[in-house]
């Protein structure tokens, strides 16, 4: 009877053992499938929100387009006028990320509308779209934050800069009487 036990002592034995092991391997596969997940997911993630940025941005970079197009419209139909300023109402945030509005000028060729590139950039994912404009008066080179910006005739060149929202927009022509625009 010894035997017999010893043996249903060891069989109990082998069993704790056995489950034991069992129990750490199920927790570490379970540990390495949620890892792989996690970084996939992570990695799907981060490429859907770089996607969104872009998107957004690029919007964004029309609107601003549109603004200057309107600007240098109206700079050139009242070439006497120093008063033109195109407000555009941009969000200051585009998928939850600030983001800067680069202006730099291309060269173009001669007797061609000046040629310049708007570069809108996000600060978080660093993602960047880049848009080309054609002006008949010059624009200045420089950098803005999103939000509201107005695009202003300012010495005989339009210039992008910092807007306030609460403030009129307004092209004044003397002769007509003047035209505002809230």
């Amino acid at each position: 009877m010894t035997d017999d036990s010893s043996r249903r002592a060891g069989a109990r034995a082998d069993r704790a053992v056995s489950i034991t092991v069992n129990y750490v391997i199920v927790l570490g596969i379970t540990a390495v499938l949620i890892s792989g997940l996690l970084v996939g997911a992570g990695g799907y993630v981060q490429e859907q929100r770089e996607s969104v940025v872009r998107e957004e941005l690029s919007v964004v970079a029309e609107q601003v387009a549109a603004g200057i197009d309107d600007a240098d419209r109206l700079a050139a139909a009242y070439p006497r006028n120093r008063s033109v300023r195109v407000g555009v109402d941009l969000p200051g945030r585009v998928a939850g990320e600030s983001y800067r509005i680069q202006v730099t000028e291309l060269t173009a060729p001669t007797n061609q509308p000046a040629r310049h590139e708007l570069t809108l950039r996000s600060a978080g994912t660093r993602v960047s779209v880049t848009l080309t404009v054609s002006t008949s008066v010059d624009l200045d080179e420089r950098s803005v934050n999103g939000g509201w910006v107005v695009v202003r005739l300012d010495g005989g060149e339009l210039v992008v800069a910092t807007g306030d929202s609460s403030r009129t927009l307004a092209l004044a022509d003397p002769a007509a009487g003047g035209y505002t625009h809230d």
